[in-house]
């Protein structure tokens, strides 16, 4: 014999909470949707809801996890490498703010054999291009109570 429990009953003020969440979500990815960025995944479960979002290069992808239920946790950023293509936008704003052209054809692969990989250190220059929508985003948890953790993945294998 299987015995089955049934699903928890969400009460109205959970309800309500679920979706406060599920707008601040929509809120938080709708300046990268409207850079030309792709929704890849958008979540939901009891503890969160999620968005991931593809740059239109393919080289780079976000998600933010926003808790659901207690309203002191974290919201968790990821912006992690997932190409060693950088994209044009991303390329001519690291040109901008002085990345030599030698190092630029590296990370772009531009340059045969030297390749080289999207390391932290590389990830970081690319979380100062996402000031602007990492800053809203840490505007919207820091407005519900919350703080944004931002975390940071390359394609280097210390990463």
């Amino acid at each position: 014999m299987v015995s089955v429990s049934p699903a928890p009953i969400e009460t109205d003020e959970q309800s309500v909470l679920t979706m406060e969440r599920l707008a601040l979500r929509e809120q938080a990815a709708q300046p990268l949707l409207n850079s030309g960025w792709t929704l890849l995944y958008s979540g939901l479960t009891p503890l969160r809801a999620s968005v991931t979002l593809l740059d239109p290069s393919e080289s780079l992808q976000i998600s933010l996890q926003i808790p659901i239920g207690e309203v002191d946790k974290d919201w968790d950023l990821w912006l992690e490498a997932c190409n060693r293509q950088l994209s044009a936008p991303l390329r001519q704003w690291l040109e901008s703010q002085g990345i030599e052209q030698t190092t630029l054809s590296r990370l772009t692969g531009a340059e045969q054999g030297g390749e080289e990989t999207l390391k932290i250190s590389n990830m970081l220059q690319v979380a100062r291009w996402l000031q602007s929508p990492i800053e809203a985003i840490e505007a919207l948890a820091e407005s519900n109570g919350s703080q944004l953790v931002l975390h940071l993945a390359g394609l280097g294998t210390n990463s």
